[in-house]
């Protein structure tokens, strides 16, 4: 027995309905429903409040609804299989109990707790004590997506619970241009680096990942990542994944490998000044003003 993908009008009234339920998402008074100390908490002068916790630390309806916005942000930019999610009848991104451990950088409005922008560090999927070089190692997405394996990169005796994969940063689409736009994505990096310092703070511990070279590549450089990119092509999308659209674009990602977090401790501690300044303006072009400034006191 086969399933029809949903076309036409049931396509569209999906998305709508998805859209329509999604527009407005809000987490309220996040701060105080968050379980313990969060990883990284910071306010901006725009009103803007980030927070880097573990889904266990999250109430699961705030965990949901987290799902809710990945399903749709990545619908609005065209990167989701629109009949299969319709098919499925999906209101939020599939996940699971691994969510728990995942990293999970928040950027609400202050004001009215609306999500505004959102990144992941995601744990393994592997068996506990299971290294990557055994056949019990479950993949990282990035390994799936293009043919690698880590053990190769990073050996394999790694532990595989030492390795994080960083996913998902995005700004909410629909966002109106202001400082506040602006300044959203560099709080998700912000808070999100925190997690990969306490992360590569660990011996042997790599994060790994993929993105452009003049996207995610470029900024993780401005952040004072020392990012190795593997220049390896990925493999055909599966027309069955309901994330194929998201490779049908002109410029290709790459994958990369962070392994060193001992850089990053002086530009993170810049990016925070230059965020809570409240100062209009490009922060891309400070922070690489910055890594030069550094760059020629070092010669």
């Amino acid at each position: 027995m086969t399933t029809a993908t949903p076309t036409g009008y049931a396509t569209a009234s999906y998305r709508e309905r998805v859209l329509r339920d999604t527009a407005a998402i809000r987490l309220p008074d996040l701060d105080s429903r968050v379980d313990g100390e969060p990883l990284f908490r910071s306010a901006s002068p725009e009103g803007l409040l980030t927070l880097t916790v573990r889904g266990a630390q999250l109430p699961p309806a705030y965990l949901d609804d987290i799902y809710r916005f990945r399903l749709a942000q990545y619908l609005k930019r065209g990167w989701l299989n629109e009949g299969l999610a319709a098919a499925a009848d999906l209101a939020a991104e599939p996940y699971d109990a691994h969510a728990l451990q995942d990293q999970h950088t928040l950027v609400v409005e202050e004001d009215t707790w609306r999500l505004r922008g959102y990144g992941t560090l995601a744990r393994t999927r592997s068996p506990e004590r299971a290294l990557l070089g055994d056949d019990a190692h479950r993949p990282f997405v990035v390994e799936r997506d293009y043919g690698l394996r880590l053990a190769d990169e990073l050996g394999p005796a790694t532990p595989a619970d030492r390795v994080w994969e960083g996913k998902r940063l995005m700004r909410d689409y629909a966002m109106d241009r202001s400082q506040a736009a602006v300044s959203v994505p560099w709080w998700v990096y912000r808070g999100w680096a925190e997690g990969c310092l306490q992360a590569l703070a660990v011996d042997g511990a790599a994060i790994v990942g993929d993105g452009k070279p003049n996207g995610a590549v470029l900024q993780l450089a401005m952040l004072g990542f020392r990012t190795r990119t593997l220049d390896v092509p990925a493999l055909p999308a599966d027309p069955t994944d309901l994330f194929a659209p998201m490779w049908d674009q002109q410029q290709r990602s790459y994958p990369f490998i962070l392994t060193h977090g001992d850089a990053l401790r002086p530009t993170m501690d810049h990016l925070d000044a230059i965020l809570a300044s409240g100062e209009t303006g490009s922060v891309a072009a400070r922070l690489s003003a910055f890594q030069e400034a550094r760059k020629e006191a070092r010669t």
